[in-house]
C-alpha cells in the first residue's frame, strides 16, 4: 500500500514537472469552473477544494497577478460562505496586495477586495479595523459592477448600524449616506 502511494506521488510530481505554464493555466481554469459549478449547487466543501486547487495550479504556472488575485479572491469568497472568516481574511489580504501591486491597477477589483476584507473582519468582530478598510474603499465603489455595488451597500449598512452611537458615529453616518447613493 505504501509503495503504491509513493508511486502515485512520484508520478504526480513528474507530471507537474513536465507541465507547461499553458497546460497549468488550462488546468487552473478547469478547476476554477469546477469551483463555480460546485458553489452554484451549494456544495461548498467541493467548491473549497476546487478553488484551492485552482489557486495552487495558477501559482505553479506563475500566472499573471490579475489571475492570481482572482483565484485568491474566489477562494476567500468560498471560505467566507463556509464561515471560515479567518481564512477568508487572509485570502482577501493576499488578493488585495496582489491586485494593488498589479500593473495596470483595477480600481474596481481593489474596491471589491477591500469591501470583502471589511466583511470578513466584521464577521470576526474586528469592526475598527474593518471600518478603516471600508473607508478606503469609498472612492472606489462607483467603479464596481451593479451586483458588487449592491453587496457593498449591504456591508456599508452593516457597519453604519454597528458604529451608530459610538465614537465613530460620524463615519457610520457617512457609510449610511454612501450606501443609500449606491445604485
Amino acid at each position: 500500500m505504501k509503495i503504491h502511494t509513493i508511486s502515485l506521488l512520484c508520478a504526480a510530481a513528474l507530471l507537474s514537472a513536465c507541465s507547461t505554464p499553458a497546460t497549468l493555466l488550462t488546468t487552473s481554469n478547469e478547476q476554477h469552473d469546477a469551483c463555480n459549478n460546485a458553489e452554484l449547487k451549494g456544495q461548498l466543501a467541493e467548491a473549497d477544494l476546487a478553488c484551492t486547487q485552482a489557486l495552487r495550479t495558477a501559482e505553479q504556472a506563475n500566472a499573471a497577478p490579475e489571475l492570481l488575485s482572482q483565484r485568491q479572491y474566489n477562494l476567500g469568497r468560498i471560505k467566507r460562505l463556509e464561515g471560515k472568516n479567518v481564512e477568508a481574511e487572509q485570502l482577501y489580504r493576499q488578493a488585495l496586495a496582489t491586485e494593488e501591486a498589479a500593473q495596470p491597477r483595477s480600481d474596481a477589483r481593489i474596491g471589491r477586495r477591500t469591501v470583502e476584507l471589511a466583511s470578513a473582519l466584521a464577521a470576526q468582530g474586528k469592526w475598527q479595523e474593518g471600518s478603516n478598510y471600508l473607508e478606503r474603499a469609498l472612492p472606489l465603489l462607483p467603479n464596481l459592477s451593479p451586483p458588487s455595488r449592491t453587496y457593498s451597500a449591504d456591508v456599508l449598512r452593516q457597519y453604519a448600524k454597528q458604529l451608530q452611537g459610538g465614537p465613530q458615529a460620524a463615519l457610520g453616518k457617512r457609510f449610511e449616506v454612501v450606501a443609500a447613493n449606491l445604485k
